[in-house]
């Protein structure tokens, strides 16, 4: 062979080698190449790829590295949780944007109710033996059931419990003679509501701070007793209300409690006790100025206040004209109606009263003026209390429920008849009280007859405290009451008839208010 064809042959052998060299590394880089997600190799894949394939390799890649971003993942997260809580509406999907936070259901307004129970004129059984001298105190007192006021106390606060009324007013003379020592009973018995989450609100009456007359009795001897001063009584009781106020009277032991967001519940001591105890009532003339204060906020606020004190506001008995109205009603008055304040609730009286105030006779029956509703006292026979409630709109009603002494007595197994038949012993036990003393006073007569006539009187004397209408016409007809026509015309006594007969011809015992005044 040729020396020119033997190099030939070497450069032919040489391109062939590296040719195949050149195979061999594509073919390597290709296999090692890894697969993209979603995709298949091909053997049949070219090295070079069209516009159109590259052009769609970019675009994959692009949305493959977006994914690696927290923004965009988070958007495609909600977007699958909407698709998943989407809803069908009107015939078509539609994708409901989840709540961030849930909204709470809004708590339908209640209307409140209260419970009002006036002179109470507990005594402690500790201060007593129920001897000589306790019963001598008994018939000389207008026939208040002192002997079974603690078991009446137990009846009240275990009817409080069951009914839980949004709060329990206690308006004055809450002790018999303001006996330091029964005052600290009563408001042990008023701790057990509040331990149970009921409300006590309470204000002093004209026996409960510094009175004379606090007494024990044991055996014949009736011996002073400590009584307690203002700042006493607000250190046993501050947790029955003042506690709680919301405004305070610095010059008395007056305090505004709210009742709910609508009502307000104006307190007011209306006691004389500085520098000694009076009977009559007033509203010092600094406690005035503060009460124009609250009735201003209160009407800012769109408040509805109610006013309870213990003296009267109103002139409410013919036959007790003395010491029951406030010394200073005009004023309160003016100041309340100047408020449209709709009614005022007060004690004091012992009799069951409800009276809308007129000042000019002949006004039309709808026109407005305060009314007010007494409380008798829960210690006399019915020995009840009285229920206040708020309608829908505003309006309020005022009824009366005697303590059921008897159910009581009956589910803790009390053994004593007294409380067993507690209705007719109580009736009786007024009746009695108040007959005996009528019969005392009298003289000259037949025993038969002056029995007649105080019986007749006692019988009276309990509807009138119980604010039960009386039948006048069937009184008259009574052949006691022709004795009385007969035999004492002129006495004071006969006069006292006469003035119950013309003062209890209506049923006191509900009263009603419209809601808008």
């Amino acid at each position: 062979m040729s020396k020119g064809k033997k190099n030939w042959l070497m450069i032919l052998i040489y391109a062939g080698l590296i040719a195949m060299c050149l195979g061999i590394v594509w073919f390597v880089g290709k296999i090692s190449s890894p697969t993209k997600p979603g995709r298949e190799s091909s053997s049949e894949t070219t090295m070079v790829q069209t516009g159109e394939s590259q052009e769609e390799e970019r675009e994959e890649e692009e949305s493959e590295s977006a994914e690696a971003t927290p923004s965009e993942a988070e958007t495609q997260e909600e977007s699958r949780q909407q698709d998943e809580i989407g809803r069908w509406y009107g015939g078509r999907t539609e994708t409901v944007r989840p709540e961030i936070e849930e909204e709470l259901p809004v708590e339908e307004y209640r209307p409140p109710s209260i419970v009002t129970v006036s002179d109470i004129h507990y005594f402690a059984p500790s201060m007593t033996d129920y001897g000589e001298a306790f019963d001598e105190m008994v018939e000389r007192d207008d026939g208040k059931l002192v002997p079974y006021i603690s078991q009446l106390m137990d009846v009240f606060t275990e009817e409080m419990t069951e009914t839980r009324p949004d709060a329990v007013i206690l308006s004055g003379d809450l002790t018999l003679n303001g006996e330091k020592g029964a005052h600290e009973a009563l408001a042990e018995k008023l701790k057990v509501l509040a331990d149970q989450g009921v409300r006590v609100l309470v204000i002093p009456g004209n026996h409960d701070i510094n009175n004379p007359n606090a007494a024990s009795y044991f055996g014949a001897v009736r011996e002073a007793a400590e009584s307690v001063s203002a700042e006493e009584f607000l250190d046993i009781y501050h947790e029955f209300g003042y506690d709680q106020a919301i405004s305070r009277d610095e010059t008395s032991l007056s305090y505004i409690c709210e009742l709910d967001e609508k009502n307000w519940l104006m307190m007011l001591d209306s006691a004389q006790y500085e520098p000694v105890n009076l009977v009559g009532g007033r509203i010092r003339s600094t406690t005035v100025k503060w009460m124009e204060e609250q009735l201003e906020a209160a009407k800012e606020l769109g408040i509805s206040v109610i006013p309870i004190a213990h003296h009267n506001l109103l002139k409410e008995s013919i036959l007790y004209p003395v010491d029951c109205t406030l010394e200073n009603s005009d004023e309160v008055i003016k100041l309340l109606e100047r408020y449209r304040v709709p009614v005022f609730i007060s004690g004091h009286l012992h009799l069951q009263r409800t009276k809308k105030y007129k000042p000019e006779p002949g006004e039309p029956e709808d026109a407005y003026h305060i009314s007010e509703i007494v409380a008798d006292s829960f210690a006399i026979p019915p020995c009840q209390y009285g229920i206040l409630s708020w309608g829908d709109g505003g309006q309020l009603r005022y009824t009366t429920k005697e303590a059921d002494v008897e159910r009581y007595a009956a589910a803790h197994g009390l053994t004593d008849e007294n409380l067993l038949n507690f209705k007719e012993y109580g009736t009786d036990f007024l009746v009695g009280v108040i007959s005996q003393q009528i019969y005392k006073k009298m003289s000259s007569l037949p025993e038969e007859q002056m029995r007649g006539m105080a019986e007749l009187y006692g019988q009276l004397n309990r509807d009138y405290c119980a604010g039960t209408p009386i039948d006048v016409k069937e009184i008259k007809s009574d052949e006691a009451f022709r004795l009385w026509e007969r035999n004492l015309p002129d006495s004071r006594m006969f006069e006292e008839i006469d003035d119950i007969l013309r003062d209890t011809r209506k049923d006191h015992n509900t009263w009603d208010f419209p809601g808008e005044w």
